[in-house]
Protein backbone atom coordinates (compact mmCIF):
# COMPACT_ATOMS: atom_id res chain seq x y z
CA UNK A 1 0.00 0.00 0.00
CA UNK A 2 1.57 3.16 -0.70
CA UNK A 3 1.99 5.86 1.77
CA UNK A 4 0.58 8.73 2.10
CA UNK A 5 2.00 11.82 1.30
CA UNK A 6 1.98 14.49 4.44
CA UNK A 7 1.03 17.75 3.25
CA UNK A 8 2.02 21.04 5.11
CA UNK A 9 -0.69 23.48 5.44
CA UNK A 10 -0.14 26.60 3.25
CA UNK A 11 -0.53 29.87 4.99
CA UNK A 12 -1.64 33.26 3.07
CA UNK A 13 0.93 35.61 4.68
CA UNK A 14 1.34 39.61 4.30
CA UNK A 15 -0.67 40.71 1.71
CA UNK A 16 -2.07 44.63 1.61
CA UNK A 17 -1.78 47.83 -0.34
CA UNK A 18 -1.64 51.87 0.40
CA UNK A 19 -2.43 54.53 -2.03
CA UNK A 20 -1.49 58.19 -1.62
CA UNK A 21 -2.96 60.60 -3.96
CA UNK A 22 -6.12 62.85 -4.78
CA UNK A 23 -9.73 61.06 -5.44
CA UNK A 24 -10.65 60.83 -9.06
CA UNK A 25 -14.36 60.28 -9.38
CA UNK A 26 -16.84 60.14 -12.75
CA UNK A 27 -20.14 58.46 -13.16
CA UNK A 28 -18.79 54.80 -12.98
CA UNK A 29 -16.97 55.14 -9.12
CA UNK A 30 -20.43 54.62 -7.24
CA UNK A 31 -23.17 52.15 -8.23
CA UNK A 32 -25.20 52.07 -4.99
CA UNK A 33 -28.35 50.16 -3.73
CA UNK A 34 -27.98 48.01 -7.29
CA UNK A 35 -30.63 44.72 -7.83
CA UNK A 36 -28.96 41.14 -9.26
CA UNK A 37 -29.31 40.89 -12.90
CA UNK A 38 -30.08 36.82 -11.92
CA UNK A 39 -34.09 36.42 -12.06
CA UNK A 40 -34.17 34.24 -8.97
CA UNK A 41 -31.66 36.54 -6.74
CA UNK A 42 -32.85 38.68 -3.59
CA UNK A 43 -29.70 40.55 -3.85
CA UNK A 44 -28.95 44.08 -3.48
CA UNK A 45 -25.78 45.41 -3.13
CA UNK A 46 -23.67 48.72 -3.48
CA UNK A 47 -20.11 48.84 -5.51
CA UNK A 48 -17.34 51.49 -5.25
CA UNK A 49 -14.23 51.31 -8.25
CA UNK A 50 -12.28 54.50 -6.61
CA UNK A 51 -9.40 56.05 -8.73
CA UNK A 52 -6.59 57.49 -6.83
CA UNK A 53 -4.39 59.70 -8.88
CA UNK A 54 -0.55 58.93 -6.97
CA UNK A 55 1.20 60.84 -9.15
CA UNK A 56 3.66 60.74 -12.49
CA UNK A 57 5.38 57.54 -10.89
CA UNK A 58 2.33 55.39 -10.55
CA UNK A 59 -0.76 56.89 -12.13
CA UNK A 60 -4.07 56.25 -11.54
CA UNK A 61 -5.03 53.01 -9.66
CA UNK A 62 -8.20 51.49 -8.45
CA UNK A 63 -9.48 50.02 -5.36
CA UNK A 64 -12.62 48.86 -4.71
CA UNK A 65 -15.48 48.02 -2.25
CA UNK A 66 -18.39 46.07 -2.83
CA UNK A 67 -20.90 44.73 -0.29
CA UNK A 68 -24.99 43.85 0.09
CA UNK A 69 -27.77 41.92 1.84
CA UNK A 70 -30.39 39.77 0.42
CA UNK A 71 -34.21 41.29 0.93
CA UNK A 72 -35.21 37.66 1.60
CA UNK A 73 -33.01 36.23 4.04
CA UNK A 74 -31.56 36.17 7.36
CA UNK A 75 -28.80 38.29 6.46
CA UNK A 76 -25.03 37.50 9.06
CA UNK A 77 -21.92 39.41 8.95
CA UNK A 78 -19.37 37.21 9.81
CA UNK A 79 -16.50 38.80 12.12
CA UNK A 80 -13.97 37.50 15.29
CA UNK A 81 -13.56 39.10 18.72
CA UNK A 82 -10.97 40.79 20.74
CA UNK A 83 -8.48 39.46 23.20
CA UNK A 84 -8.54 40.56 26.78
CA UNK A 85 -5.62 42.98 25.78
CA UNK A 86 -8.27 44.96 22.93
CA UNK A 87 -5.98 43.21 19.89
CA UNK A 88 -7.82 40.76 17.46
CA UNK A 89 -8.67 37.25 18.25
CA UNK A 90 -9.08 35.52 14.65
CA UNK A 91 -9.82 32.30 16.66
CA UNK A 92 -13.23 33.82 18.34
CA UNK A 93 -14.79 34.01 15.41
CA UNK A 94 -18.93 34.50 15.21
CA UNK A 95 -21.75 36.55 13.36
CA UNK A 96 -23.27 39.43 13.75
CA UNK A 97 -26.99 39.84 12.52
CA UNK A 98 -27.25 42.50 9.98
CA UNK A 99 -29.27 44.43 12.00
CA UNK A 100 -27.26 44.84 14.91
CA UNK A 101 -24.82 45.95 12.41
CA UNK A 102 -24.83 49.69 13.88
CA UNK A 103 -25.43 47.95 18.17
CA UNK A 104 -22.92 49.60 19.96
CA UNK A 105 -23.03 47.05 22.67
CA UNK A 106 -22.79 44.21 19.83
CA UNK A 107 -19.76 46.63 18.12
CA UNK A 108 -17.28 46.43 21.41
CA UNK A 109 -17.12 42.71 20.84
CA UNK A 110 -15.84 42.55 17.53
CA UNK A 111 -12.13 42.62 16.50
CA UNK A 112 -10.88 45.77 15.19
CA UNK A 113 -9.71 44.63 11.71
CA UNK A 114 -13.52 43.67 11.42
CA UNK A 115 -14.44 47.63 10.55
CA UNK A 116 -13.99 49.53 7.72
CA UNK A 117 -12.60 53.00 8.55
CA UNK A 118 -13.89 56.26 6.58
CA UNK A 119 -12.11 59.20 7.96
CA UNK A 120 -13.27 61.85 4.84
CA UNK A 121 -14.44 64.81 7.66
CA UNK A 122 -12.27 66.52 10.02
CA UNK A 123 -12.62 65.12 13.29
CA UNK A 124 -14.96 62.40 12.38
CA UNK A 125 -14.05 58.96 12.12
CA UNK A 126 -16.77 56.09 11.05
CA UNK A 127 -16.05 52.50 11.42
CA UNK A 128 -18.76 50.15 9.31
CA UNK A 129 -18.72 46.30 9.48
CA UNK A 130 -20.68 46.42 6.13
CA UNK A 131 -19.04 47.71 3.01
CA UNK A 132 -22.84 48.27 1.71
CA UNK A 133 -23.06 51.50 4.38
CA UNK A 134 -19.57 52.35 4.25
CA UNK A 135 -19.98 52.96 0.59
CA UNK A 136 -23.43 54.64 0.88
CA UNK A 137 -21.17 57.45 3.46
CA UNK A 138 -18.27 58.10 1.18
CA UNK A 139 -20.75 59.12 -1.85
CA UNK A 140 -21.76 61.81 0.27
CA UNK A 141 -18.32 63.20 2.09
CA UNK A 142 -15.86 62.29 -0.82
CA UNK A 143 -15.10 65.00 -3.27
CA UNK A 144 -13.41 64.57 -6.75
CA UNK A 145 -9.26 66.06 -5.92
CA UNK A 146 -9.14 65.29 -1.64
CA UNK A 147 -5.99 64.19 -0.77
CA UNK A 148 -6.78 60.29 0.64
CA UNK A 149 -4.91 57.60 1.75
CA UNK A 150 -6.13 53.92 1.36
CA UNK A 151 -5.58 50.99 2.77
CA UNK A 152 -6.20 47.51 2.25
CA UNK A 153 -5.80 44.14 1.28
CA UNK A 154 -4.96 42.69 -1.84
CA UNK A 155 -7.45 39.39 -3.19
CA UNK A 156 -6.11 36.98 -5.38
CA UNK A 157 -8.13 34.63 -8.04
CA UNK A 158 -8.18 32.72 -11.37
CA UNK A 159 -10.15 34.13 -14.18
CA UNK A 160 -10.26 32.40 -17.68
CA UNK A 161 -6.44 30.79 -15.90
CA UNK A 162 -5.31 34.34 -15.84
CA UNK A 163 -4.35 35.33 -12.03
CA UNK A 164 -6.29 38.78 -11.01
CA UNK A 165 -5.98 41.12 -7.87
CA UNK A 166 -8.19 43.32 -6.53
CA UNK A 167 -7.84 45.57 -3.64
CA UNK A 168 -9.98 46.17 -1.43
CA UNK A 169 -10.45 48.75 1.04
CA UNK A 170 -10.33 48.72 4.63
CA UNK A 171 -9.51 52.28 5.39
CA UNK A 172 -10.02 55.70 3.46
CA UNK A 173 -9.18 59.23 4.87
CA UNK A 174 -7.78 62.56 4.15
CA UNK A 175 -3.98 62.87 4.96
CA UNK A 176 -1.97 66.18 4.62
CA UNK A 177 0.44 64.58 2.21
CA UNK A 178 2.46 66.53 -0.46
CA UNK A 179 2.41 65.08 -4.46
CA UNK A 180 6.12 64.43 -3.04
CA UNK A 181 4.31 61.89 -1.15
CA UNK A 182 1.63 59.87 -3.14
CA UNK A 183 2.62 56.49 -3.66
CA UNK A 184 0.99 53.33 -4.63
CA UNK A 185 2.77 50.35 -2.74
CA UNK A 186 2.01 46.63 -1.89
CA UNK A 187 3.56 44.25 0.38
CA UNK A 188 2.65 40.80 -0.39
CA UNK A 189 4.29 37.23 0.56
CA UNK A 190 5.05 35.25 -2.45
CA UNK A 191 6.63 31.46 -2.93
CA UNK A 192 9.65 30.81 -4.83
CA UNK A 193 10.95 27.89 -6.55
CA UNK A 194 14.41 27.03 -7.99
CA UNK A 195 13.57 28.74 -11.34
CA UNK A 196 11.98 31.89 -10.00
CA UNK A 197 14.19 34.21 -11.66
CA UNK A 198 13.67 34.56 -15.36
CA UNK A 199 15.51 36.58 -18.27
CA UNK A 200 17.09 40.24 -18.25
CA UNK A 201 15.18 42.03 -20.72
CA UNK A 202 17.01 45.12 -21.94
CA UNK A 203 14.42 47.16 -23.39
CA UNK A 204 12.20 47.23 -20.03
CA UNK A 205 15.17 46.90 -17.50
CA UNK A 206 13.20 44.70 -15.91
CA UNK A 207 13.50 40.78 -14.53
CA UNK A 208 10.46 38.42 -14.16
CA UNK A 209 10.44 37.03 -10.97
CA UNK A 210 7.48 33.68 -10.99
CA UNK A 211 6.51 32.92 -8.25
CA UNK A 212 3.37 30.94 -6.27
CA UNK A 213 0.70 33.40 -4.36
CA UNK A 214 -1.65 31.48 -1.42
CA UNK A 215 -5.24 32.61 -1.34
CA UNK A 216 -8.43 31.56 -0.13
CA UNK A 217 -11.01 29.59 -2.22
CA UNK A 218 -13.92 28.61 -0.88
CA UNK A 219 -14.74 26.95 -5.02
CA UNK A 220 -12.55 26.10 -7.37
CA UNK A 221 -12.65 24.46 -10.69
CA UNK A 222 -16.99 24.02 -9.25
CA UNK A 223 -16.00 22.34 -6.31
CA UNK A 224 -16.24 24.07 -2.54
CA UNK A 225 -12.84 23.41 -1.33
CA UNK A 226 -12.56 26.05 1.57
CA UNK A 227 -8.77 25.81 1.40
CA UNK A 228 -5.93 27.50 1.07
CA UNK A 229 -4.40 26.96 -2.97
CA UNK A 230 -0.86 28.32 -4.26
CA UNK A 231 -1.92 30.43 -7.52
CA UNK A 232 1.07 31.18 -9.87
CA UNK A 233 1.56 35.02 -10.74
CA UNK A 234 4.92 36.76 -12.45
CA UNK A 235 5.75 40.13 -11.07
CA UNK A 236 8.43 42.58 -12.75
CA UNK A 237 11.62 43.75 -11.02
CA UNK A 238 13.51 46.48 -12.72
CA UNK A 239 17.33 46.36 -12.44
CA UNK A 240 20.22 48.45 -13.48
CA UNK A 241 21.90 45.85 -16.14
CA UNK A 242 25.00 48.05 -16.56
CA UNK A 243 25.88 46.95 -12.92
CA UNK A 244 25.94 43.93 -13.28
CA UNK A 245 27.49 43.19 -9.34
CA UNK A 246 25.33 45.23 -7.66
CA UNK A 247 22.04 43.21 -9.72
CA UNK A 248 23.27 40.18 -9.07
CA UNK A 249 23.38 41.21 -4.86
CA UNK A 250 20.02 42.38 -5.48
CA UNK A 251 18.80 39.17 -7.28
CA UNK A 252 20.44 36.86 -4.76
CA UNK A 253 17.69 37.01 -2.03
CA UNK A 254 15.52 35.37 -4.99
CA UNK A 255 17.66 32.64 -5.34
CA UNK A 256 16.27 29.09 -4.04
CA UNK A 257 18.06 26.02 -3.89
CA UNK A 258 15.72 23.28 -2.44
CA UNK A 259 11.89 23.09 -2.14
CA UNK A 260 10.27 26.06 -1.54
CA UNK A 261 11.05 29.84 -0.09
CA UNK A 262 8.56 31.96 1.26
CA UNK A 263 9.77 35.71 0.82
CA UNK A 264 7.79 38.44 1.65
CA UNK A 265 8.65 41.74 -0.72
CA UNK A 266 7.45 45.25 -1.16
CA UNK A 267 6.24 46.98 -4.21
CA UNK A 268 4.92 49.25 -6.22
CA UNK A 269 2.02 49.69 -8.54
CA UNK A 270 2.32 51.69 -11.72
CA UNK A 271 0.67 52.15 -15.45
CA UNK A 272 2.97 51.21 -17.97
CA UNK A 273 1.66 50.44 -21.28
CA UNK A 274 -1.39 51.12 -23.27
CA UNK A 275 -4.79 48.64 -23.44
CA UNK A 276 -5.26 47.10 -26.32
CA UNK A 277 -8.86 45.87 -24.79
CA UNK A 278 -11.69 46.60 -27.27
CA UNK A 279 -14.96 46.12 -27.62
CA UNK A 280 -18.15 45.23 -29.80
CA UNK A 281 -21.69 45.01 -30.39
CA UNK A 282 -20.61 41.78 -29.98
CA UNK A 283 -20.29 41.73 -26.35
CA UNK A 284 -23.24 43.71 -25.07
CA UNK A 285 -25.86 41.71 -23.65
CA UNK A 286 -28.87 40.58 -24.89
CA UNK A 287 -31.27 42.70 -22.19
CA UNK A 288 -28.98 45.79 -22.88
CA UNK A 289 -29.64 45.40 -26.72
CA UNK A 290 -33.12 45.39 -25.72
CA UNK A 291 -32.98 48.75 -23.75
CA UNK A 292 -31.20 50.14 -27.48
CA UNK A 293 -34.15 49.00 -29.57
CA UNK A 294 -36.77 50.75 -27.33
CA UNK A 295 -34.38 53.54 -27.93
CA UNK A 296 -33.78 54.25 -24.23
CA UNK A 297 -30.10 54.68 -24.69
CA UNK A 298 -27.87 54.27 -27.91
CA UNK A 299 -25.86 51.57 -28.92
CA UNK A 300 -22.83 54.04 -29.24
CA UNK A 301 -23.23 55.67 -25.34
CA UNK A 302 -23.11 51.68 -24.28
CA UNK A 303 -19.70 50.84 -26.61
CA UNK A 304 -18.54 53.70 -24.96
CA UNK A 305 -19.48 52.97 -21.24
CA UNK A 306 -18.18 49.24 -22.06
CA UNK A 307 -14.82 50.59 -22.96
CA UNK A 308 -14.24 52.66 -19.71
CA UNK A 309 -15.20 50.25 -17.59
CA UNK A 310 -12.80 47.60 -18.99
CA UNK A 311 -10.37 50.53 -19.34
CA UNK A 312 -9.49 50.01 -23.23
CA UNK A 313 -7.35 53.59 -23.79
CA UNK A 314 -6.72 53.56 -20.08
CA UNK A 315 -2.86 52.71 -19.55
CA UNK A 316 -2.33 48.58 -17.96
CA UNK A 317 -1.60 48.48 -14.67
CA UNK A 318 0.99 46.04 -13.17
CA UNK A 319 3.14 45.34 -9.85
CA UNK A 320 6.98 45.39 -9.89
CA UNK A 321 8.81 43.80 -6.78
CA UNK A 322 11.17 46.86 -5.55
CA UNK A 323 12.91 44.83 -2.48
CA UNK A 324 12.72 42.19 0.19
CA UNK A 325 10.32 43.51 2.85
CA UNK A 326 12.58 43.79 6.08
CA UNK A 327 10.82 43.04 10.01
CA UNK A 328 12.10 43.99 12.95
CA UNK A 329 12.41 41.03 15.61
CA UNK A 330 13.97 40.89 19.11
CA UNK A 331 12.22 42.15 22.70
CA UNK A 332 14.58 44.57 23.93
CA UNK A 333 16.46 45.43 21.05
CA UNK A 334 14.11 45.34 17.45
CA UNK A 335 17.05 43.33 15.08
CA UNK A 336 16.00 44.11 11.14
CA UNK A 337 15.83 41.00 9.51
CA UNK A 338 14.81 39.90 5.66
CA UNK A 339 10.89 38.39 5.92
CA UNK A 340 12.59 35.03 4.43
CA UNK A 341 11.68 31.47 5.15
CA UNK A 342 14.02 28.99 3.39
CA UNK A 343 12.27 25.96 2.83
CA UNK A 344 8.87 26.81 4.10
CA UNK A 345 7.58 24.31 1.75
CA UNK A 346 8.27 20.95 -0.43
CA UNK A 347 6.92 20.69 -4.04
CA UNK A 348 4.09 18.62 -3.35
CA UNK A 349 2.64 21.31 -0.51
CA UNK A 350 2.10 23.21 -3.78
CA UNK A 351 0.67 20.52 -5.69
CA UNK A 352 -2.95 21.52 -6.54
CA UNK A 353 -3.94 17.81 -7.19
CA UNK A 354 -2.53 16.83 -4.34
CA UNK A 355 -4.48 18.92 -2.04
CA UNK A 356 -7.77 18.52 -3.43
CA UNK A 357 -7.20 14.98 -3.45
CA UNK A 358 -6.53 15.39 0.44
CA UNK A 359 -9.63 16.93 0.38
CA UNK A 360 -11.43 14.36 -1.14
CA UNK A 361 -11.88 16.15 -4.30
CA UNK A 362 -10.53 13.33 -5.92
CA UNK A 363 -12.56 14.50 -9.72
CA UNK A 364 -11.26 17.64 -9.45
CA UNK A 365 -7.78 16.56 -10.06
CA UNK A 366 -7.35 17.66 -14.03
CA UNK A 367 -7.40 21.22 -13.40
CA UNK A 368 -4.18 22.82 -14.47
CA UNK A 369 -3.08 26.54 -13.34
CA UNK A 370 -0.76 27.82 -15.97
CA UNK A 371 0.83 26.20 -19.01
CA UNK A 372 5.16 26.09 -19.04
CA UNK A 373 6.59 26.92 -22.02
CA UNK A 374 10.23 26.30 -22.41
CA UNK A 375 12.10 29.50 -23.52
CA UNK A 376 15.23 29.08 -25.38
CA UNK A 377 16.24 31.61 -26.24
CA UNK A 378 20.15 32.91 -26.51
CA UNK A 379 21.23 35.55 -24.33
CA UNK A 380 24.48 37.16 -23.14
CA UNK A 381 23.49 37.73 -19.40
CA UNK A 382 25.48 35.01 -18.09
CA UNK A 383 26.03 37.13 -14.91
CA UNK A 384 22.80 35.61 -13.89
CA UNK A 385 24.35 32.03 -13.87
CA UNK A 386 26.63 33.12 -11.21
CA UNK A 387 23.67 33.83 -8.68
Amino acid sequence: MAKEIQLTKLKKGTSNFSLIGRAKLNEFTFKTNMESSKEDSDWVYSQMNLGVDCGEKYGVIYAELMGGYGTDRENVIYVHGKKSDGTDDFENRFTVAWEDRFDEEVLKEVGDMCFITVALEEKNRKKFLSAYDAIEYIESVLEDGMVISVRGNLRWSIYNDNTQCKKEINYIGLTKAEEDKFKATFTQTILLAKDAIGKFDKETMTIPITCKIVEYFKNYNEHEVKTMLPIPKVFDMKIDGSDKEKATKTLKVFKVSKDITQLTVDGFFSRGEVSTIAVSEDDIPDDVMELIELEYITKEEVLEKMAFANGAGNKNEKMYIKAPHIKFTGEDVKIPTVDKIAKAYTENDLDISLILKSLGKKDALDVALENEEEDDDDNDDDWLADL
